[in-house]
């Protein structure tokens, strides 16, 4: 979950992945979704976490907002 004091590297992962923008860390979790399935591409993967990010565990919800 994110803390409000925690700074983002980057604003969206399809974003930072077209712009080439991830470490080997972080594209290594985008291809692991596509190779267990819960993506078909690496594409796909990151926009499944940007929408994680903005729907399911927003900043906001922590606070009731």
């Amino acid at each position: 979950m994110a803390l409000p004091w925690d700074k983002r590297e980057f604003g969206s992962w399809r974003e930072a992945l077209r712009a080439h923008l991830l470490d080997p860390t972080q594209l290594q979790v985008l291809e692991q979704m596509v190779e267990t399935g819960q993506a078909a591409s690496v594409e796909a993967a990151a926009d499944m976490l940007d929408w994680q990010e903005t729907v399911v565990d927003p900043d906001e919800h922590m606070y009731g907002a």
